[in-house]
């Protein structure tokens, strides 16, 4: 059978891919959407729409996105896994949009349990590949899985369920603390390593890199778990000397690769801005790390850094994530041409320029450049977006058969 013929079929593994890919497309225009209208402040949202808004980007269409890039890597994954998780992911965004709290509690358990055979299927992945991609994509869907468990805990019990918490307990920031450097930037760093250097094997530097990033977060998120407020700023200490540690070897060992690409076309950029980033959105959450240890006051009230916190998501979101996923969906349909040359051209400059502004409107308190920034930002996404589309709909994704 020609790769042709295989990717035309929703059991292959070129199909199962391009519907991950689809739905995590279709998530990502709720996300954008409460995003430009919040950024734009034309609306006033209430808590659950901006849940809604978190919840789409990371687990609609980051998770999704990086599951599908995943499986690209490990040429396939379990059909009923991948499918359980397109269906189960909108549903669970939904949950979120209508404010039922048994039903977050319902389906978030029944995601958990897709979330639990993720993260044994990446396990299963680096047994048969040995390699520093696989490993960081298995640390990375482990810390994930722990993280969801925090996060299903707590909404069994806003659902006035049980309360499994110790009573000094911090679920919402172990929660948060866990699901973006230990996991998003975890993955990243290693599907970066498989695009931008084509590692095979375990250098010790890079297990070294991982390692520490892993750890910090296990070592944050437990603190805030299991230990009294006393021992915050021990751990917050631990977390940044090892995330130091993290990004220091990532600069050294991938940022340079990534930044020899042609920035006028392709997905090479994307590459070498998602690579940048790293550096950014982990400098953000450190300075985020110093004031929580070196300030109680903001540990109890973290409303003086707010704009920082959002800065801190938006950087390793579109920054490092969006961008990467960008450039795979290219590499991935590289059998087929833009039918909208310039429509690239704004997906990369028109999100990353945006972007910049927006964060330095977020870290200045500018809300004048957040007006700019955002909507910048969010119509490039969707310029970039549907381009994407097209080609996806188009190519045979022979590299996902290769």
């Amino acid at each position: 059978m020609t790769s042709m013929g295989m990717a035309g079929s929703a059991g292959s593994p070129a199909g199962l891919i391009r519907t991950l890919f689809y739905v995590a497309m279709a998530v990502f225009l709720v996300t954008i959407g409460i995003g430009l209208l919040n950024g734009l402040d034309l609306v006033t949202f209430e808590h659950d729409a901006l849940l809604t808004h978190v919840h789409s980007g990371t687990l609609g269409w980051i998770t999704l996105s990086l599951v599908a890039a995943s499986a690209w890597y490990a040429r396939g994954i379990d059909t009923r896994l991948g499918w359980s998780l397109a269906i189960i992911v909108p549903v669970y965004v939904l949950s979120f949009y209508l404010a039922i709290g048994w039903l977050r509690a319902v389906v978030g358990t029944i995601l958990l349990v897709a979330i639990l055979w993720l993260a044994w299927w990446a396990w299963g992945v680096y047994r048969d590949r040995r390699s520093l991609p696989a490993l960081a994509i298995a640390l990375g869907f482990t810390t994930f899985t722990y993280g969801a468990v925090i996060g299903v805990l707590r909404q069994v019990q806003l659902a006035n369920g049980p309360n499994l918490f110790p009573a000094t307990a911090d679920p919402i920031g172990a929660h948060a603390s866990a699901m973006v450097f230990s996991y998003l930037i975890l993955v990243a760093m290693g599907l970066l390593e498989w695009r931008v250097r084509g590692t095979g094997g375990l250098p010790m530097a890079g297990l070294v890199q991982l390692g520490a990033l892993f750890a910090g977060g296990l070592v944050l998120s437990g603190t805030l778990l299991f230990l009294s407020g006393d021992a915050i700023q021990a751990a917050g200490g631990i977390d940044l000397l090892v995330n130091i540690v993290a990004v220091a070897i990532f600069a050294v060992r991938v940022v340079p690769a990534a930044l020899r690409t042609d920035w006028t076309i392709g997905a090479g950029r994307h590459l070498a801005a998602a690579s940048v980033f790293v550096l950014i959105a982990m400098a953000i959450f450190l300075y985020v790390v110093y004031k929580f240890i070196s300030d109680p006051a903001v540990a109890a009230d973290p409303t003086s850094i707010g704009g920082v916190l959002v800065a801190s998501d938006h950087s390793a979101f579109i920054g490092v994530i969006t961008n990467l996923v960008f450039a795979l969906l290219l590499t991935l349909t590289d059998d087929r041409a833009d039918r909208w040359p310039w429509a690239s051209q704004i997906g990369f400059w028109g999100t990353n320029l945006g972007l910049a502004v927006f964060l330095v409107g977020l870290v200045a308190e500018s809300s004048m450049l957040k007006m700019i920034g955002a909507p910048v930002m969010g119509v490039s996404l969707l310029v970039g977006l549907a381009a994407l589309a097209m080609r996806l709909r188009a190519s045979s994704l022979r590299e996902a058969e290769a």
